[in-house]
C-alpha cells in the first residue's frame, strides 16, 4: 500500500515531465513553423512553389527546402535556391535558431540584408548568389562565429569589405565576385586562419594588394580579377604552395614575375594574369608547374624570348602570351623552334601567340600538335613566307587568325581538311592565287576574312554550300569576274564586303534573300546596271555601301524601307534623279554620302536628315542636287 502511495506521484511526474517536453518541442515547432510562414507571406512566390506547398496541413520538415536535425526537429537548413522567388528578404528568417545552412541563391530578392539574420549563431553555410541584393556587407556577419561558407557572388553589393569580417577564424570559402564593393584590401585579410578559396573578382577594389595575403599558407584559389589593384604583385603570393587558381587579370599591377616561380607555386594549375602591367621576361622555372593547365598572361609587357620548355606542361590546355612585346632568339636559324617543343602539350586547346614582334617563319611542326588544338591566334606578329600546307594536318581546328602579317605565297588547298574549322583570317598579308574551292568543304565555316591580299580569279561558287557562313570579307584583293549568283541565297549570311575588287555584272533582284545582312560592301567594283528595288527587303541592314561603281537609274524609293540603315554611301556612280523623300525616315541614318552622281532636286530635310551639318550635306554634292533656301 505504501509503495502505490510513491508510485502514483512518480508516473504523474514522469507524464508531467513528458508533457513539458512534448510542449517545448510543439512550441519550438511553432515557432519555426510562423517564421517560415510569415517568410513566404512577405516574399513574391513567382512559380507558387511555397504557395503549393507550405501548408500547416502537413509536418514543416516535410516542406520543400526544409531539413530538420533528428534530435530536436527544429530547422537546420533552408534551400531555395533557384525556385523563382522575389522581394525583399523577411527579418523572421532570423527567428529559425537551430539554422545552419541558408539557401537563397539564383532568385531575384532585392534590398538589404535584414539584421535580424544575425541572430543565426549556428549559421555555417551562406548563399545569397544571384540575386539583386544591395547595400553594405552587413557588419553583423562578423558575429557568425561558426560560419564556414559565404557566398555572395553576382549582387549589387556596395562600400568596402568589413572588418568585423575577419573575427570569423572559420571561414573557409568567401565569394563575393561581381559587386560593386570598393576600397582598399585589408591588410587583416592575412588573419584568416583557414580560408581555401577567397573569390573578390569583378568588384571595384582599389589600392594594392597587401603583402599579408601571404600569410593565407592554406589557399587553395585566389581571384581579384577585374578590379582597380595597382602596384607590384606582392612575392608573398608566389609563395603559397597550395594555390591551384591565381587570377588577377585586368588590374593595373606592375612589376615581374620571381624568377623561380616554378618552383614557389608547385600545386599551381590556372595562373591567369593578362591585362595589366607587368614587365620583365617569362622565367625558364614556369615550366617546372607540371600542374598548369592554364597559363594566361596577355596584355601586358613581357619581353625577351619565348621559353623553349613549355613542352614540359604536359597538361597545359590554354597558354595565351598574345600582345606582349616577346621576341624570338635572332641568332636561331629557326626562330619559332618553341612550337617543337609545344608539340608535346597533347591536351592543348588554345594558344595565343598575336602582337608580339615574333618575326621569321612559320615552321612545318605547326602541323604536328594534336587534334586537341582549336584555336590558334598569330595575327600581327611579323611573319614572313608562306602557310605551311601541314597546317591541314590540325584536324580539330576550330579557329585560325594569322592576319596582319607578312605572309606570301598562296592558300594551300590543305586548309580544307580540318572539318571543324569555323573561323579563318588571313586578311592584310600578301597572299596570291586563287582561292581554293576546298574551303566549301568547310561545311562549319563562320567567317572567311580573306581580304587585303593579292588574291586573284572569280570568287568560288560553291561558297555557297557553307550554309553557317555568317562572315565574308574579300574586299581588297584582285578578284575578277561576276559575283557568283549563287552567293545570294546564303541567307543568313550577316556580313559581305567584296570591296576594293574589279568584279562586274550587276546587282540581282534576288539580293533580298539576304533577310538578317547587316552589312553589304560592294564599293570600287566595275558593277553596272539599275539597283534593284528588292533591295528594301534589307530590314536589319546597318552599313549599305555601292559606291564607285557604275551603276545608273534612280536611287530606288525602297531604300527609305531599311530601318536599321546608320551608314549609305552611293558616291562615285552615275545615279541620276531625285533622292528620295522616303530616306527622311531611316531614323538611324548617321553618314550619307550620295555626291558624285547625276542627282538633281532638293536634298531632304526631315528625319536623320535636320540632325546633318553643312559639312555632312557638302557630301552629298556637287551632282546637282541642292539643299532648299535656309537649309
Amino acid at each position: 500500500m505504501r509503495l502505490s502511495i510513491f508510485f502514483v506521484p512518480m508516473l504523474f511526474l514522469q507524464y508531467l515531465i513528458m508533457a513539458s517536453l512534448a510542449m517545448t518541442t510543439l512550441n519550438n515547432l511553432t515557432a519555426d513553423q510562423s517564421a517560415l510562414l510569415a517568410f513566404k507571406a512577405r516574399v513574391v512566390d513567382y512559380r507558387s512553389v511555397l504557395t503549393n506547398n507550405w501548408s500547416i496541413s502537413y509536418p514543416i520538415c516535410t516542406w520543400i527546402g526544409i531539413s530538420c536535425g533528428s534530435r530536436h526537429q527544429r530547422v537546420t537548413a533552408l534551400n531555395l535556391s533557384d525556385i523563382g522567388l522575389g522581394g525583399t528578404i523577411p527579418p523572421h528568417l532570423g527567428n529559425l535558431t537551430f539554422l545552419v545552412s541558408l539557401d537563397v541563391a539564383h532568385n531575384n530578392f532585392r534590398g538589404h540584408l535584414p539584421n535580424e539574420l544575425g541572430q543565426l549563431r549556428r549559421l555555417r553555410f551562406i548563399r545569397f548568389g544571384f540575386n539583386k541584393l544591395s547595400g553594405s556587407i552587413p557588419t553583423w556577419i562578423g558575429v557568425l562565429s561558426k560560419l564556414q561558407t559565404l557566398r555572395l557572388y553576382n549582387n549589387s553589393f556596395t562600400g568596402p569589405i568589413p572588418n568585423s569580417l575577419f573575427n570569423l577564424s572559420k571561414l573557409e570559402v568567401f565569394n563575393a565576385m561581381y559587386n560593386v564593393i570598393d576600397g582598399n584590401i585589408p591588410s587583416r585579410i592575412g588573419n584568416f586562419s583557414s580560408p581555401f578559396i577567397l573569390n573578390l573578382g569583378y568588384n571595384n577594389l582599389q589600392g594594392q594588394i597587401p603583402t599579408e595575403i601571404g600569410n593565407l599558407q592554406n589557399l587553395d584559389t585566389l581571384v581579384l580579377s577585374a578590379n582597380n589593384l595597382s602596384g607590384p604583385i606582392p612575392p608573398t603570393i608566389f609563395n603559397i604552395s597550395t594555390l591551384t587558381v591565381l587570377n588577377l587579370i585586368s588590374n593595373q599591377l606592375s612589376g615581374h614575375l620571381p624568377s623561380t616561380i616554378g618552383h614557389s607555386l608547385p600545386s599551381i594549375e590556372y595562373l591567369t594574369l593578362a591585362a595589366n602591367k607587368i614587365t620583365g621576361k617569362i622565367p625558364n622555372s614556369i615550366t617546372n608547374a607540371s600542374k598548369l593547365i592554364g597559363l594566361e598572361l596577355s596584355f601586358n609587357s613581357f619581353s625577351g624570348h619565348i621559353p623553349n620548355t613549355f613542352g614540359n606542361l604536359r597538361h597545359l590546355g590554354v597558354l595565351g602570351l598574345a600582345f606582349n612585346n616577346l621576341t624570338t632568339e635572332s641568332s636561331s636559324a629557326d626562330k619559332w623552334s618553341f612550337l617543337s617543343s609545344l608539340t608535346n602539350c597533347r591536351n592543348l586547346i588554345v594558344l595565343g601567340l598575336a602582337n608580339n614582334p615574333l618575326g621569321g617563319i612559320l615552321p612545318p611542326v605547326i602541323g604536328n600538335f594534336s587534334a586537341s588544338l582549336q584555336k590558334f591566334y598569330a595575327y600581327n606578329c611579323k611573319l614572313g613566307g608562306s602557310i605551311p600546307k601541314e597546317i591541314g594536318n590540325l584536324r580539330g581546328l576550330i579557329d585560325l587568325e594569322l592576319g596582319f602579317n607578312d605572309l606570301n605565297g598562296t592558300i594551300s588547298p590543305t586548309m580544307g581538311r580540318p572539318k571543324r574549322l569555323q573561323g579563318l583570317s588571313l586578311e592584310d598579308n600578301n597572299l596570291e592565287g586563287s582561292i581554293p574551292s576546298e574551303l566549301c568543304h568547310l561545311g562549319l565555316m563562320y567567317g572567311i576574312r580573306l581580304n587585303g591580299n593579292k588574291l586573284s580569279g572569280h570568287i568560288p561558287p560553291c561558297l555557297t554550300s557553307l550554309t553557317s557562313l555568317r562572315e565574308l570579307h574579300l574586299g581588297s584583293n584582285k578578284l575578277t569576274s561576276s559575283i557568283p549568283s549563287s552567293l545570294w541565297s546564303l541567307e543568313y549570311i550577316l556580313e559581305i564586303n567584296l570591296s576594293s575588287n574589279s568584279l562586274n555584272d550587276s546587282l540581282p533582284s534576288n539580293v533580298q534573300k539576304l533577310k538578317v545582312l547587316t552589312v553589304l560592301d560592294l564599293s570600287r567594283n566595275q558593277l553596272s546596271g539599275d539597283i534593284p528595288s528588292t533591295i528594301g527587303a534589307l530590314k536589319d541592314i546597318e552599313t549599305l555601301s555601292l559606291a564607285s561603281n557604275q551603276f545608273q537609274g534612280p536611287i530606288p524609293e525602297s531604300v527609305g524601307s531599311l530601318i536599321s540603315l546608320e551608314s549609305l554611301d552611293l558616291s562615285g556612280n552615275n545615279l541620276s534623279g531625285k533622292i528620295p523623300k522616303s530616306l527622311e525616315t531611316l531614323s538611324h541614318l548617321k553618314q550619307f554620302n550620295v555626291s558624285h552622281n547625276r542627282l538633281e532636286g532638293e536634298i531632304p530635310v526631315k528625319g536623320s536628315f535636320k540632325n546633318f551639318s553643312t559639312r555632312d550635306v557638302a557630301s552629298i554634292g556637287p551632282g546637282g542636287a541642292h539643299a532648299p533656301a535656309g537649309f
